[in-house]
């Protein structure tokens, strides 16, 4: 399985869909879905509707579509056999002159031919090199201590540990989490054709204090229709981008920048308060969302 089918695979299955609901929701062939989950490109059609395709996957499963697009393989955009000849003309009035013609013709290129070979002394040919090919990927096994924490790579969810796995050669981001237990995150590298083997073993967390500490300020945005949208900390650091899921909800400690191309299907929620929409249908909005003055 390689890294793309494998990260949408997971996605799908997490949303507990099948792929035909999802090729109904998106108006997309059930065979090109299940093509970019095996990884079978050739069946799938030209580069740039199977990008598109990929792309609105991608999003409606909650994943950001850029890193994936990045690792679709390049192909032509047609083959030879995609040209298809005109069918000759009849053309039988005129024989009577063109028969001597190309008899001229041949005699004149056979002279020409002659004089150009008694020059050439000695042709050299240059085959092209073949590219080289990709280095084959390596294999990846996560385990956890405690069993059952969930494995995230390069900002994809694998699922929950233990999880085995292909995938592209290079250094890594690996993160490991679970409820009650410090979150791992460290770089690894594999190597091509390796198989690597891991066991993270988490931290608990230490106890909480008998007194609950004031909950920070937080701005949630709850999705009520398809909308982009972009969310970034003061310092222009990216926290999210993509399209949610009608009905999920993304909450972040304020103070946030929020851009959005729909702001009618964006509602906030500004700590613990609902403010209503962020906009008008269809308009574009940008907003910064400060923390609460103090009293």
């Amino acid at each position: 399985m390689c890294e793309i089918g494998g990260m949408l695979r997971v996605a799908r299955e997490e949303s507990g869909r099948g792929v035909r609901e999802w090729a109904r929701q998106l108006g997309v062939k059930t065979a090109y879905l299940e093509a970019l989950e095996d990884c079978r490109f050739d069946d799938l059609p030209e580069p740039v509707l199977a990008k598109g395709f990929l792309r609105r996957y991608a999003a409606a499963l909650g994943l950001d579509p850029e890193p994936l697009l990045a690792l679709y393989p390049s192909r032509p955009t047609f083959t030879p056999g995609d040209v298809i000849s005109p069918p000759p003309r009849r053309r039988l009035g005129f024989l009577w002159w063109l028969l001597p013609l190309l008899l001229l013709l041949g005699l004149g290129g056979w002279w020409y031919v002659g004089r150009q070979a008694a020059a050439v002394e000695r042709v050299e040919v240059t085959t092209p090199k073949p590219p080289a090919p990709p280095p084959p990927e390596a294999t990846l096994t996560v385990k956890s201590e405690p069993a059952g924490a969930v494995v995230w790579l390069d900002g994809f969810r694998l699922g929950k540990a233990p999880v085995r796995g292909s995938f592209a050669p290079g250094e890594r981001t690996l993160r490991v989490e679970a409820d009650g237990y410090q979150p791992y995150q460290g770089k690894i590298t594999l190597a091509p054709g390796a198989d690597k083997s891991l066991r993270i073993k988490l931290t608990p967390l230490p106890e909480k204090e008998e007194k609950p500490a004031p909950k920070p300020a937080t701005l949630t945005l709850r999705f009520t229709e398809k909308a982009w949208v972009r969310v970034s900390a003061p310092d222009g650091k990216k926290l999210y981008e993509g399209i949610p899921k009608i009905g999920s909800e993304l909450s972040y400690p304020l103070p946030v920048l929020v851009h959005t191309g729909n702001a009618a299907g964006v509602h906030v929620i500004e700590n613990g308060k609902d403010v209503g929409a962020l906009g008008g249908e269809g308009l574009v909005v940008k907003r910064k969302f400060e923390l609460p003055k103090k009293p």
